[in-house]
């Protein structure tokens, strides 16, 4: 029986370095029936010369490599001008700069074959060569339904907010005329994979199926986007669709969405004061006023609800009492916190 395709869509700037071994990589799956979409995002360097040299060299009946230019504009708006192009019935992104186990796309696809609605595996983080770091978060497999048991899992237990360990369905991300029902937001400067998520989420009833199996290898160096830095204003702003997504379920009984809303915020709150000098980072600061306006919207839920941790409820009790403990505790102990 023939493979379904699968369409992998590959938003790349500036990756000259890389975007040739990760296009290897994922040609050197298992599963056969491809199609990798490369949206190039404006680059000024030679991506895009990499890409058609690429193409020229993997010349098959079943795998393709497609390349779209578009004017720089951000990662959101590359992923969402492949889902355009994508012809595939089952859709999965990766990086330029990552890669992936041989194993995964044939995986996930068979979990799709068999009738979940989303499937996806774990993640490994990696130095820039693609060895995996010590640490790693163990990996369960399990069964949830959507969209309830699904977001709560995603929102809260946030296993789910990297796009590249997932493989989606397509009649839930693109209908007949070939609309988006569903896109990457696009122009925000963080969580735009966990917002696309909790989307899709929203929208199924079937089952998510994670697998007990590290597929995804974050390859993490200088100038990586997870290591970039935003304003309180940008939070609020990038978390605003996995609210929306949190309050189409239309129940009243669902927190989670205002937990993750919280959270991020007492987060945000504990980093910046370990980083930054108390001229740069206090009550007399925009980007704390914001900071402490947004974390109280949802303080008292959070504080009340038996989903959060004993020492996260501490953690956001002294961040609303007692800034200044919690300015020293960030700086000796904010990664234990949280």
């Amino acid at each position: 029986m023939m493979e379904e395709l699968v369409s992998i869509i590959i938003p790349a700037y500036q990756e000259e370095k890389r975007i040739r071994r990760c296009l290897q990589n994922i040609l050197a799956s298992t599963y056969q029936n491809l199609e990798l979409v490369v949206v190039n995002d404006g680059s000024t360097d030679h991506t895009a010369q990499v890409v058609r040299n690429a193409a020229k060299e993997n010349r098959s009946s079943f795998r393709s490599i497609e390349l779209i230019n578009i004017l720089h504009g951000g990662s959101g708006r590359a992923r969402n001008c492949g889902l355009r192009k994508a012809k595939g019935r089952y859709i999965g992104f990766v990086d330029a700069d990552d890669m992936i186990h041989p194993l995964m796309i044939e995986k996930l696809a068979q979990s799709l074959r068999d009738g979940s609605e989303m499937a996806s595996c774990g993640l490994l983080f990696c130095d820039e060569n693609g060895k995996p770091g010590f640490h790693r978060r163990h990996i369960h497999g399990e069964r949830r339904r959507c969209p309830g048991q699904a977001l709560k899992k995603a929102m809260w237990e946030q296993i789910q907010m990297s796009l590249g360990t997932v493989l989606f369905r397509r009649e839930n991300i693109i209908d007949e005329r070939g609309e988006l029902l569903i896109s990457c937001p696009e122009k925000t400067a963080a969580f735009e994979d966990f917002a696309f998520v909790c989307r899709y989420l929203s929208r199924c009833n079937g089952i998510w199926d994670v697998l007990p199996f590290y597929g995804y290898f974050y390859c993490k160096h200088k100038g990586s986007l997870t290591c970039g830095r935003w304003s309180a204003q940008e939070l609020s702003y990038a978390l605003h669709p996995v609210l929306a997504a949190g309050e189409s379920l239309e129940d009243s009984g669902f927190i989670c969405h205002k937990l993750q809303y919280a959270f991020r915020f007492m987060a945000f709150w504990y980093v910046e004061a370990c980083r930054s000098s108390k001229r740069e980072f206090s009550p007399h600061c925009e980007n704390w006023r914001i900071c402490m306006q947004e974390l109280e919207r949802y303080a008292d839920i959070y504080m009340e609800a038996p989903e959060v941790a004993l020492h996260r409820k501490v953690a956001m009790w002294i961040v609303r009492n007692q800034p200044g403990a919690g300015r020293l505790l960030a700086k000796t102990a904010g990664r234990f916190i949280l």
